[in-house]
């Protein structure tokens, strides 16, 4: 039973920094890709272009100020709302207050991925729902908002720490065998010299 225990602990580890691996990956693609932005004009440019992962672009639209909310999720506050046109298959995401001057507003720059890639993806959809009666398309996208690619020494140093603490704990949990063990202590021999008698 107790072998079993520290299995499953190993194995729930093992796992953990895994995911911290994979979480890391996409981040760090991203910000060594290209810093020139991919510019779509259309929603039927964007549509082509099928964009499976984060990808730095410039989107052309404007707000659509019907279909803008505040969602607060685990602490985190965002802005969501959707632009003209593009309907319900792409949602900007910004940290800042969007006001009347927004409308100004008609490319958007930043970080474009599938939704469903988005932390919090289905509280922001149901957020929708509930609020606009509005369903995000199962194929929609988020723009991240000034989200640029910038190489980050925290993001790089976090993924050599978790593949370096990945091959620490694959060693000492199934390679290395035997684990520390004691060390057996011989007797000391008995030196003790004896005089002759007389």
């Amino acid at each position: 039973m107790k072998t079993f225990f520290f299995t499953v602990i190993k194995v729930f580890l093992l796992v953990v920094v895994t995911a911290m691996v994979f979480f890391q990956i996409p981040e760090l693609r991203y910000d060594f890709g290209s810093k020139e932005p991919v510019v779509i004009d259309s929603p039927e440019q964007l549509k082509e272009l099928n964009i499976d992962r984060s990808t730095f672009v410039s989107i052309h639209g404007t707000i659509n100020f019907d279909r803008a909310a505040t969602f607060a999720t685990h602490g985190l506050k965002y802005t969501y709302f959707m632009l003209n046109d593009y309907d319900a298959m792409l949602i900007v995401r910004t940290y800042e207050t969007v006001d009347e001057s927004w409308a100004e507003i008609d490319r958007y720059i930043g970080r474009l991925q599938p939704y469903d890639q988005m932390a919090f993806s289905r509280s922001v959809r149901a957020g929708f729902k509930t609020n606009f009666d509005v369903m995000i398309a199962d194929k929609a996208y988020v723009l991240g908002r000034d989200d640029v690619p910038a190489v980050s020494g925290w993001s790089v140093g976090a993924t050599i720490f978790a593949v370096i603490l990945w091959c620490i704990l694959v060693y000492f949990f199934f390679i290395r065998k035997g684990g520390l063990s004691p060390i057996a202590v011989k007797p000391k021999a008995n030196h003790e010299e004896h005089l002759p008698s007389g």
